[in-house]
């Protein structure tokens, strides 16, 4: 997983003051597979929690493969900013 700068800032100032919640990634069950969400809020038992780029991210185990290669990055879109994976 990987952290833009754009992404990163947005991420600090989302999570200030939300300690000891996390940007918190987990699968839901879909017709077609995993779905990936996204929360802010505590890790669980079932969560990795990593480092990125001096950001602690908890990851639900199930999806970790599917979000290996992914780029975490922050853009506005119609006046609201917003993560886009």
């Amino acid at each position: 997983m990987n952290l833009t700068i754009e992404g990163k800032n947005y991420l600090m100032q989302v999570m200030e003051g939300q300690a000891p919640k996390l940007l918190r990634f987990y699968g839901t069950e879909g017709c077609c597979g995993v779905n990936v969400q996204v929360e802010i809020a505590e890790p669980t038992m079932q969560d990795t929690v990593q480092l990125v780029d001096g950001l602690e991210i908890a990851i639900q185990d199930q999806v970790i493969p599917i979000l290996k290669d992914v780029t975490i990055h922050a853009e506005e879109e119609d006046g609201q900013m917003g993560l886009v994976l």
